[in-house]
């Protein structure tokens, strides 16, 4: 069966629209097609000013811009800690032959660990440049990739000095 433009949704028609709420996010919100909440506002006597629309939409970018600097921010604070972990003491806790529960203090994570560790600060990082090279543009994508080309050599020779190679001496 179907559904028909009620009352009701005149008036919310009218209410997001006096709130300044765009066409496209009026038929998203009311579940109609962009054709019918136009055709409604026309009858309505509503008209969507492209200026506010596009003011709205200006609004929007910087938000979307804010949210992406934010979650930027958080990825390098976890890559960083990553990082802090694999160069810090490590804590091993087992069980010893009798069942009894052992934990020893390492001065720097087993070579497993610390791959992990610097591989997920790696890809932390990787996702920080992304959204950094969004916003820079063409210009920041080439300087985001040689930071980034730079940052993984770094990281691989961080790895190496810390016997992530060296894998078999640990038993992985």
């Amino acid at each position: 069966m179907a559904r028909t433009f009620s009352v009701e949704d005149e008036e919310r028609l009218r209410q997001l629209h006096a709130d300044g709420v765009s066409r496209n996010e009026i038929a998203r919100r009311m579940e109609w097609s962009v054709g019918t909440i136009t055709n409604h506002a026309q009858r309505l006597g509503l008209s969507f000013d492209r200026e506010a629309v596009r003011a709205a939409t200006d609004a929007r970018q910087v938000d979307l811009k804010d949210q992406r600097q934010r979650a930027q921010q958080r990825l390098m604070d976890f890559f960083n800690r990553q990082l802090d972990r694999a160069e810090s003491r490590y804590l091993v806790h087992g069980w010893s032959h009798t069942g009894e529960s052992v934990a020893e203090w390492l001065q720097q994570p087993p070579a497993r660990e610390t791959k992990d560790l610097t591989s997920a600060a790696t890809q932390a990082l990787d996702r920080a440049l992304k959204l950094a090279q969004f916003d820079a543009g063409d210009t920041g994508r080439e300087n985001a990739k040689g930071l980034l080309r730079t940052l993984g050599e770094a990281m691989t020779a961080a790895s190496r000095e810390l016997g992530v190679d060296d894998a078999d001496e640990y038993g992985s």
